[in-house]
């Protein structure tokens, strides 16, 4: 008997997190047991009947009713397979909970209930096999010196790390566009969906074409932008990094997802501040660095004085990952296992690939998006990149 074929799984889990069949949280949890905490495959359960599934699932045991759905979702997944295949065509890829290019940071210190289960991302994948630094600041290019942010930007564009920023008009923005035209690289967090993502990606377009940028939306691709979405992925980029620069704040931690968090795990926030003012000393007194010096800055946020590496190296992490509720670890004999396991789940990045031979570690593969529903959109960001309020 010839293998049962099913549509790809990143076009599965866009069918049963669409919300049509079930409502997304429902979704999540049904995919945190069978794919994340079981690691198996959608695909398994396609063509089967209700009452099949609910004898394949084991415990805790699936409802009539979700195994009716479930079902449903996965038969009815030709909307979701050209949702796909429009984003494969635009270069824009599909990662799942449970892909080899999905972020460690992300499920090491985020619940299990806020992690994205699907991430869209376009551009440099292998961005994702590492720790970043963050980059926030003033909204206001008036609150901070044009040739401080150069002087930032001519020192990180030479770093083996990428600049992650969620290219907020203003500092973030500013440093992030001088970083990438300098020849660095750049991790942008959207706010929005890819499909409304041309404005972003306008103005680094060259850097793109040039493998040194990644986007990366945690946001069905029709989402618009809102002000909601805008705080949601700012936890993320907290996730995501272990590093964070800002400049001349006009908002205190409070006004930031995930500082007090990045903190707590001995992440380096560093503020450059010319003059004092409520935000500078609030983030100071949550544990940042405050400083007045770019070159200060660059020593204090520096790869090496920060202790960081590539995932294969950091010391930890795998000890963190096994403590994961609902993680099983993986181990690998040599790299070339490891690369046949992990391309199950999808293309392993270069970069990914690279590590896993240069390194001596294997093992380890742990078991969305993020849960914000579709706001009345906001004023939407305009064609140069920029939003009204603030993007």
């Amino acid at each position: 008997m010839s293998e049962r074929v099913h549509p790809p799984e990143a076009a599965l889990w866009l069918a049963l997190l669409s919300g049509q069949w079930l409502p997304r949280r429902t979704a999540k949890a049904l995919l945190n047991a069978w794919c994340v905490r079981d690691q198996r495959r959608l695909g398994e359960l396609c063509g089967l009947a209700p009452g099949e599934i609910v004898a394949a699932w084991g415990e805790p045991a699936l409802s009539n009713e979700q195994a009716t759905a479930l079902a449903q979702a996965l038969r009815d997944t030709a909307a979701a397979e050209a949702t796909l295949a429009r984003l494969t065509a635009t270069g824009v890829e599909v990662l799942t909970r449970v892909d080899a290019p999905y972020p460690e940071e992300l499920a090491q210190h985020l619940p299990e209930e806020e992690l994205p289960y699907l991430l869209f991302a376009l551009g440099a994948l292998d961005q994702l096999a590492e720790t970043g630094l963050g980059v926030g600041g003033a909204p206001d290019s008036a609150r901070y010196a044009p040739q401080d942010v150069a002087q930032l930007a001519a020192g990180l564009a030479t770093w083996p790390v990428a600049l992650v920023t969620g290219f907020e008009r203003g500092a973030a923005r500013d440093v992030a566009l001088q970083v990438a035209r300098a020849g660095g690289r750049v991790t942008v967090l959207l706010p929005l969906g890819v499909d409304h993502a041309q404005p972003v990606i306008a103005p680094l377009r060259a850097a793109l074409d040039e493998g040194r940028v990644l986007f990366l939306s945690p946001f069905q691709p029709e989402q618009p932008y809102s002000e909601r979405n805008a705080q949601a992925r700012q936890a993320l980029l907290s996730a995501l990094v272990d590093g964070l620069l800002l400049i001349e704040p006009d908002a205190g931690p409070a006004s930031w997802p995930g500082a007090d968090a990045l903190l707590a795990r001995g992440g380096v926030v560093v503020v450059l501040a010319q003059r004092d003012s409520p935000a500078v000393e609030g983030w100071a007194q949550a544990g940042a660095l405050v400083l007045s010096s770019p070159a200060g800055v660059l020593t204090a946020l520096a790869p090496d004085e920060r202790g960081e590496g590539e995932r294969g190296g950091e010391p930890g992490v795998m000890e963190a990952t096994d403590r994961l509720a609902g993680v099983e670890p993986i181990y690998f004999q040599d790299a070339d296992e490891a690369l046949t396991v992990l391309g199950r789940a999808g293309r392993v990045p270069d970069g990914l690939a690279r590590r896993l031979r240069e390194n001596g570690w294997f093992g380890g593969q742990d078991s969305e998006d993020i849960d914000v529903a579709a706001d009345t959109p906001d004023e939407d960001i305009d064609a140069e990149g920029e939003k009204e309020d603030g993007a």
